[in-house]
């Protein structure tokens, strides 16, 4: 229903552009700044900018604490989500999969790589950015191509002639100790550099939840009056110990060992079969995830004439990461265990880009057309052993590249006070895998080796979108927009079938419609979506899965208000409905005992003798029946998140800031049937205070003043049978902390 009332005001929305307006103005001109939403070329979508003045204010918060702070964004933090490290984004509630539904760019570069390892967002300085582009839905996919389904998020620096020269020192909770410094300097009349690095260590709110990196950039830019060049060099480096999972609803006896009733704080040690809780082995080894990352980066801007630029942008980046996860049964004594994991991924990605930026007019209508190509290349070499410095026990070895052409175009309707932008990208994808096993070695006994997968897709994307003011303070858009995303190489490794890395690409369609207003006091935000998805890309049951199709809706609001001179309020609110629309799962029919209790075998869903099968699934304790996903919802997607903020000026210098943050309750992951206790909902309320006088600044804050005890990740057994019922793993994240920083501008 909302879908076709959607497409209605899309038609009334395009016929209207024939019809004139009392207020006149061009919203595209060739010389338009760079801070325009439109400026994006996206016209008719729900764009949001953050400006570097709110990036300011948002002192010792990460580029993940800014983003929640918006409507249409909600996001999961695994080990207390230090710097944004192991946390999730979603948009458009994509849930499990929602890191691969989202583009994060650096300046229009993508930041997503080719498996899950997430995203490095301490490597970007916060006195380094410009602005923040929020692009929410799928139209940023004609222009960004695979990956922008839920929406995109750019983050675009600032030259180095821009940033000032600052140095912070910040001390927290659980020994979180960090520094960072930005220096610039001029080298010519034309040519400036910058250097930026930080370093953070922490304890952590977990027990051997350890943490520590290191950040450095270096910026050459160069400028005069028709090019622009910059280069960038990183480098990153961090080591993080993984304190791994509580347990509720833990039935058998070595989950004593690991319940979150009996402590928050303290790691998962594993199965330990004692029937005291004070007997638990706590000596197993500590899980850990280190990475070291190094990139170059480096573009051109060619102003041709004074309407046509030509950019060109390059990349190459190479991450190393090697992980060790222990095994139930894993202690110090009698290491390693046959369990044990020991991971060394490669991944190197190159990127290229070229675009063609022209503005001009047509019968007095001002229009921009920006026409590019893109291409993309990553390898992927992955070393699985049983233990650091074994024999290896199964290599995978895969390649992804592409190749694609865009056009994004904007035209702007002076006579009726309308914009209008369309933009269409067709992006061919090849795709290699590979992988051997040697089943001599220890760990590796019952490992599968996947077919060899050599395969090539073509997908598009495409949007269409509208503007039209209604009055000086007000406009409404809409869009309707299709977009696609490939699947990542950890999603093929976890795939359908076992043995395959054979998963199909995923489509969708969206159409949205909002409302923007705005006056001396007031700025206003809304609008309401519709998303359908076809062979979306779903975790199921320990393996991966297109599942089709998947309907979203959903409501996005954001605002600013001006109480009074000294006063601020400011907040957002996002309602997702993310369901499935078809879809079934296989009740498990094959049994085996183990300990005296009875287990179902393969992916499949509670066995059809099972009371929880019974009582919850509907079944009549007949073989080969099937469960419907119809209408179920989509685990880990909060159905409401809201915020609310307020800023009270003490003097010119000093401003006092308190938020308070609402998350809905959600399913957990694995929960497709919709039968598990939920993750509960919880808020979180925030304090700071910010001050400056000349060149010294200082901040101090308490987050979680009211000490919430919280959590916002889990997952279910995987053994789905009655004795698992109700028994998940979660992540308990950070009670009361509080941190001080000073800085100083030289």
């Amino acid at each position: 229903m909302l879908k076709r009332l959607l497409i209605t005001f899309l038609f009334l929305s395009l016929t209207s552009i024939a019809h004139a307006a009392d207020t006149k103005e061009i919203w595209i001109t060739p010389e338009a700044s760079d801070y325009s939403r439109l400026a994006t070329g996206l016209a008719g979508s729900n764009i949001t900018i953050i400006s570097s003045d709110e990036i300011v204010k948002s002192a010792e918060k990460d580029i993940t604490e800014i983003l929640k702070s918006y409507s249409g964004i909600q996001v999961r933090s695994l080990y207390s989500g230090i710097d944004g490290i192991n946390s999730t984004i979603d948009m458009r509630g994509f849930g499990e999969a929602s890191s691969s539904n989202f583009l994060m760019l650096l300046n229009g570069r993508k930041l997503n790589d080719l498996d899950m390892g997430g995203i490095n967002f301490s490597n970007i300085p916060l006195s380094s950015i410009d602005r923040i582009e929020i692009i929410r839905g799928n139209s940023a996919g004609t222009i960004y191509g695979s990956g922008a389904v839920g929406g995109a998020i750019n983050i675009v620096t600032k030259d180095s002639s821009e940033v000032s020269d600052i140095i912070n020192l910040s001390y927290g909770s659980y020994n979180s100790m960090s520094v960072d410094f930005t220096t610039s300097a001029s080298l010519d009349e034309s040519t400036s550099m910058m250097i930026t690095g930080k370093t953070k260590e922490t304890d952590t709110y977990r027990e051997s939840g350890d943490y520590d990196r290191d950040d450095i950039l270096f910026r050459l830019n160069h400028k005069n009056n028709n090019f622009k060049s910059y280069l960038d060099i990183s480098s990153s480096s961090k080591n993080q110990l993984l304190s791994g999972p509580r347990v509720i609803g833990g039935v058998y006896a070595y989950h004593l060992c690991n319940l979150l009733s009996s402590s928050r704080t303290v790691k998962h040690v594993g199965g330990d079969y004692e029937t005291n809780a004070d007997n638990c082995n706590s000596t197993q080894r500590d899980d850990y995830a280190n990475e070291d990352s190094n990139s170059i980066a480096g573009g051109l801007n060619i102003a041709q004439t004074e309407t046509r630029n030509i950019l060109l942008d390059v990349s190459a980046k190479s991450k190393e990461q090697k992980a060790f996860y222990a095994a139930n049964g894993n202690n110090l004594s009698s290491n390693p265990n046959s369990g044990d994991s020991f991971i060394e991924t490669t991944l190197d990605n190159s990127q290229l880009s070229l675009v063609l930026d022209e503005s001009m007019f047509i019968d007095n209508n001002s229009m921009v057309i920006k026409f590019g190509g893109d291409l993309s290349s990553t390898s992927y070499d992955s070393n699985r052993y049983n233990f650091e410095g074994g024999s290896v026990g199964q290599v995978y070895d895969a390649s992804q590249d592409s190749q694609a052409l865009f056009i994004q175009a904007s035209l702007s309707l002076p006579e009726q006070d309308a914009i209008m932008s369309i933009g269409f990208r067709t992006e061919n994808t090849d795709f290699y895998g590979a992988d051997t096993v040697d089943t001599n070695i220890s760990g590796f006994a019952y490992a599968t080796d996947h077919a060899t997968l050599s395969t090539s897709t073509n997908n598009n994307a495409f949007n269409i979108g509208f503007e039209k003011i209604l009055d000086t303070n007000t406009k409404i858009f809409t869009k309707y927009a299709e977009s696609f995303r490939t699947p990542n190489i950890d999603e093929r490794i976890k795939s359908t079938t076992s043995g395959s890395f054979v998963l199909n690409d995923q489509t969708s369609e969206e159409i949205e419609i909002g409302l923007r207003y705005e006056n001396a006091t007031l700025n206003f935000s809304g609008s309401i979506y519709s998303m359908d998805t076809e062979n979306e890309i779903q975790y199921d049951q320990s393996k991966n899965t297109n599942l089709d199709p998947i309907s979203r809706e959903g409501i996005n609001i954001d605002f600013n208000y001006r109480a009074t001179d000294t006063v601020r309020l400011n907040g957002s609110y996002n309602y997702v409905d993310a369901e499935f629309t078809s879809g079934s799962l296989s009740m498990g029919t094959g049994t085996y005992l183990y300990f005296g209790t009875r287990y179902y075998n393969g992916n499949e869903t509670y066995g059809y003798l099972t009371n929880t099968a019974i009582n919850y699934l509907g079944s009549d304790s007949s073989a080969n029946q099937s469960f419907s996903l119809i209408g179920n919802k989509v685990p880990l997607v909060a159905p409401v998140n809201f915020r609310l903020g307020a800023e009270f000026d003490i003097d010119s210098k000093t401003m006092v800031l308190i938020d308070l943050q609402y998350v809905d309750e959600k399913y957990v992951s694995n929960d497709q049937e919709n039968i598990e206790p939920k993750i509960p909902d919880y808020y979180v309320v925030n304090t700071k205070v910010t001050s400056s006088n000349g060149p010294l600044s200082f901040s101090a804050g308490v987050s979680n003043i009211f000490n919430k005890k919280y959590y916002d990740f889990a997952v279910s057994s995987t053994f789905h049978d009655d004795p698992h019922f109700g028994t998940q793993s979660v992540y308990p994240l950070v009670e009361r902390n509080a941190f001080i920083s000073l800085g100083y501008t030289f």
